[in-house]
């Protein structure tokens, strides 16, 4: 099956068909991941269980009745060198439609003391499971790190079709916001996920998951990557 993210918002498509989006100024990087990928990063999450790989106090989100894990180390490892290849085509794509090469590098550059610094490297710092319910959500927030980034692996539709009684119908949506809500300006992106898509942002970039309202499990992967 041939998947597509259609958007109505401003981008750049790459060579390999992914998008360097710009709701805003901070781009947004858009993907898919190989399903095998999700797969393991599935099967390898529901290995984990409260007693050994809690997550939850570590979170902006409020997951009651589901639950996020830490992945253990070893599959972290595996996970970094696959992770690596979206982020660096990411970055490479900035620089090679953006002319932003300055930019990057000084994304890329680590303190070493006395106002020198030297070209450091990324790394995958932290890697975690959200299994999502019914009411659970994720209130505004921003992540630690350089870049973070978000998988999902099983997105129910049912959670887009059922919404509260408001005017503002999101549920289960991720919403990136950015800057002040003026009239006549666009401060928030909002987007109906699915299975296999992967977004690359800012790590400071701030963003948010209102709940849904149907009985399903909504299950993606979300990580940061540092400079070391």
């Amino acid at each position: 099956m041939i998947k597509e993210f259609i958007t109505n918002v401003p981008y750049k498509e790459t060579e390999q068909g992914d998008k360097i989006i710009y709701p805003f100024s901070p781009p947004i990087y858009q993907t898919f991941v190989d399903p095998k990928f999700s797969k393991f990063l599935l099967d390898e999450g529901r290995k984990l269980n409260m007693r050994e790989n809690d997550f939850n106090f570590q979170l902006a989100g409020n997951l009651k009745h589901g639950r996020s894990y830490s992945y253990k180390d070893s599959v972290i490892d595996k996970a970094e060198s696959h992770l690596l290849i979206h982020v660096e085509k990411f970055l490479q794509n900035i620089m090679l439609n953006d002319g932003q090469d300055t930019l990057v590098r000084s994304l890329m550059r680590k303190p070493i003391g006395r106002g020198n610094h030297r070209q450091g490297k990324l790394k995958l710092d932290s890697l975690w499971v959200n299994f999502s319910q019914k009411y659970d959500f994720n209130p505004p927030h921003t992540h630690t790190g350089m870049l973070s980034f978000v998988i999902y692996l099983k997105v129910p539709k049912r959670i887009f079709e059922v919404q509260a009684d408001s005017n503002n119908q999101k549920a289960g949506e991720i919403i990136f916001a950015y800057g002040e809500g003026l009239h006549l300006t666009g401060s928030e992106y909002p987007v109906k996920v699915f299975e296999d898509l992967m977004f690359i942002f800012p790590a400071n970039l701030r963003h948010y998951v209102p709940a849904y309202w149907v009985d399903e499990e909504r299950i993606s992967v979300s990580g940061n990557f540092i400079v070391v």
